[in-house]
């Protein structure tokens, strides 16, 4: 029993004795970005970024990788493309809301403008109540 505590005393010394300090993985540094900082070139393995429209984003990882926001990623040559923006779902047309008839001045009404939100306004003109943006 004596024997088999020391073996393992042992072998638990050495394989501590073994065990370096922490590895830290290498920082990268961007090779090109441009003045305005929307596009950027990382030549060792790492991920990009890109800004998108509609509060998206795109990545990917790889050796080399660039970045342009609203555009794209490329990753080891592949080029990923921003989404397209989000349809603006559950409203109105707002261009099928100008000029018709509201009931509350002042009251704003949510509309699509193409594939965003935006508000029209209830207000009095020309005798009668409309909506304008």
């Amino acid at each position: 029993m004596k024997h088999s505590l020391a073996v393992t005393a042992v072998l638990l010394s050495l394989s501590l004795l073994g065990c370096g300090g922490p590895v830290s993985e290498p920082t990268m540094e961007p090779e090109a970005v441009s003045e305005n900082g929307e596009s950027s070139t990382v030549s060792q393995f790492g991920t990009c970024t890109a800004q998108c429209s509609g509060g998206q984003s795109v990545s990917c990882s790889g050796t080399t990788c660039s970045q342009t926001d609203y555009q794209g990623v490329t990753c080891d040559g592949v080029f990923t493309a921003c989404p397209a923006p989000p349809a603006c779902t559950g409203y109105p047309s707002c261009s099928a809301l100008v000029g018709k008839r509201c009931f509350i001045e002042g009251e704003p009404q949510t509309c699509c403008a193409g594939t965003s939100t935006s508000e029209l306004y209830c207000v009095y003109s020309n005798g009668r109540l409309i909506f304008v943006y």
